[in-house]
Parts: C-alpha cells; structure tokens; sequence
C-alpha cells in the first residue's frame, strides 16, 4: 500500500512538474498519505501472552469399581505452555504485535484459595497496570471444571480412561482482556472438543502401563487437541474470524 501511494505522489510531481502550486498539492498529497500508512501501523493492536498454569500431565482411569480407579503422573516430553504460545503466537501474529511476557515474582507466588482470590487480583492488577503497553492481554491459566467434568481433577491436563473409552482433556484455558476496562473476551471456555476422543488406541491390558511407541501416539495427538483448543478460543473470543485462522494454517502448513 505505501509503494501504491509512492507512485501516486511521484506521478502528480511529474505531470505538474511546471506548475509549482500543482507541486506543492502532489508532494502535500504523498506525505499525507504516508503519514496515514505509518500511522495505521503504529495503530496495529498489542498483544501479552503470560502463563500461571500447572502443567501437570496424569492418566486418569475409572474403572469397573473404584479399586479399580487410579491416577498416574506420567512424564511429557515437551513444554505444554511453550507449545500454547508458539501457537497464539502463530496465528496472532500476522494481524497483532504479540510478546510473550513474563510475570512478576509477587505475581507467580501467590496462590488463589477458596476463599481468596489473590493470584487473580494480582493477575488483574498487573493489567491494569500495563495499559499503556498493551491492548489484550491473554492469560493461560487452568480453568475450574463444570460439574459434568468432575471426573477429571483440577490443574491438570492428560488422559482419561473409563473402562475402555480413552480421550485426551486439558483444564488449561485461555482468558483474554481488555487492559482498558480489565473486561474479558467472554467465551465458552469448556466448548468446542473439552475431550477429545482418541481413535484407533488400545489400552493395554493393565490400563497403566504404556510402551514409548504407545506414549509418541499420545504426545502428538495431544499436540493436535491443544492446537484445536487454541484456535477454539481465538474463534470464539473474536480475536480471529474462522476463515482466517484456517487460511494461516494452510499458509503455515497446519501452523507447524
């Protein structure tokens, strides 16, 4: 677009190259239009990314009886939250300034309870404080789950197994806001593919004990359930229409 104005303002120099109050309204004309263009991007929203969730990654399994139940940490070979903001910021990018930030100490060491809410009043806190810096900020942060999912357990992500069915879960969510107002970007957070079932898998006959071929299966895919979470979030939240996070994917080859 600058370049478009460029020759518009070097055109209208050349044709009234004898006429010098037709120079001056050609060179008037460019700058302005320059100006705008500057102008409009320096107007290019700011986005910060910051991240307070667990990551804790478990197999859940609920069977026939509950001795037959039983929660296993399973080890993760690579970073839940990085995996996130690589993504945010992949789609987010080509249309917004994005920083992943870092919050904090007094931030990071307080914890919500109960009945006290302080991580999210300090959380809050800080945006307000950088309204000058940013627009939006996104915090990714576990989300308190509905009473349909109870069986799942809080600040955790993974797998859940009943009997034989078998899916991929996350309670890590995105929350968005306005740094002006502190409003948030209001969407149904456990929408879309909460869980997400996972096809083709054989639990083995113990329900517990998963060979490395069995856990590069489940790595990827739960890759592909936070990459599907992620653009659910963007979709609903309007920070992205639908038709252009599937034409950056197809740009970035699935935003790998």
């Amino acid at each position: 677009m600058k370049y478009k104005y460029l020759s518009l303002g070097i055109n209208s120099i050349k044709h009234y190259k004898m006429k010098p109050t037709h120079l001056l309204t050609g060179l008037f004309l460019y700058l302005t239009m320059f100006v705008c263009t500057i102008n409009s991007r320096a107007q290019t929203h700011k986005i910060a990314i910051v991240s307070v969730a667990d990551t804790t990654f478990i197999h859940q399994h609920v069977g026939l009886t509950i001795f037959t139940n039983f929660t296993d940490t399973l080890p993760i070979n690579f970073s839940i939250v990085n995996h996130l903001e690589k993504r945010l910021q992949a789609y987010l990018n080509p249309g917004y300034s994005v920083k992943v930030v870092q919050l904090p100490d007094s931030v990071l060491r307080a914890k919500n309870g109960f009945f006290n809410q302080a991580r999210t009043k300090k959380i809050k806190q800080w945006i307000k404080n950088s309204k000058d810096l940013y627009d939006f900020v996104i915090v990714i942060d576990n989300m308190e789950l509905a009473e349909n999912y109870r069986p799942m357990r809080n600040n955790t992500s993974g797998v859940f197994s009943r009997i034989s069915y078998f899916s991929y879960y996350s309670t890590i969510s995105f929350f968005g806001y306005h740094t002006s107002s502190l409003k948030p970007l209001d969407y149904y957070h456990q929408g879309g593919e909460f869980t997400s079932h996972i096809e083709n898998f054989k639990l083995p006959e113990d329900k517990r004990s998963f060979t490395p071929e069995m856990m590069t299966v489940i790595y990827d895919g739960f890759k592909r359930y936070l990459d599907k979470r992620v653009e659910y979030f963007l979709a609903k939240s309007y920070l992205l229409p639908q038709d252009k996070i599937d034409a950056i994917k197809a740009d970035n080859g699935n935003a790998k």
